[in-house]
């Protein structure tokens, strides 16, 4: 496995198509977030994990969403735009710079295939230092493997 080159650093320019949120996987969350969704969505804690059935990760104890059957994650909106994005998880903030994609070139490649942002001249160019900094907060969350 051959990391990502990010020595001169990488673009990328979200063109809001929706596509990583709607793949299957989950999206990680912390009460904290959750409660800012909640609000962002004028709904009480309760409502927001019955609303959009947050579950409980076994091993971390920490709630998630899951995005399953090919409908994507449950905040997408019919026009696939994120209901939260203002206050939108950590590991939704933190693409494409997932270690996961920063670890593995291929990865990040196969990921072109679905995100046209990945490597947009047009996108913002993020220095080595900022793209490292994003993976150490993703880490320090504890996020699992993502919906890409």
């Amino acid at each position: 496995m051959a990391p990502l080159p990010i020595k001169s650093g990488r673009r990328f320019g979200c063109t809001r198509c929706g596509n990583c949120c709607a793949k299957d996987g989950i999206v990680l969350t912390t009460d904290a977030e959750i409660v800012r969704m909640a609000r962002a969505l004028s709904r009480t804690v309760g409502e927001f994990w019955r609303d959009f059935r947050v579950q409980t990760d076994r091993e971390s104890g920490r709630p998630f969403l899951e995005a399953a059957d090919g409908k994507g994650c449950p905040l997408l909106t019919p026009d696939r735009l994120c209901s939260v994005h203002t206050v939108k998880p950590m590991q939704c903030s933190a693409w494409p710079f997932w270690s996961e994609m920063v670890e593995d070139r291929a990865a990040w490649e196969g990921a072109k295939s679905f995100c046209a942002g990945l490597d947009a001249p047009e996108g913002k160019k993020y220095s080595r230092l900022e793209i490292l900094k994003i993976v150490d907060e993703e880490r320090a969350n504890g996020q699992p493997q993502g919906k890409a």
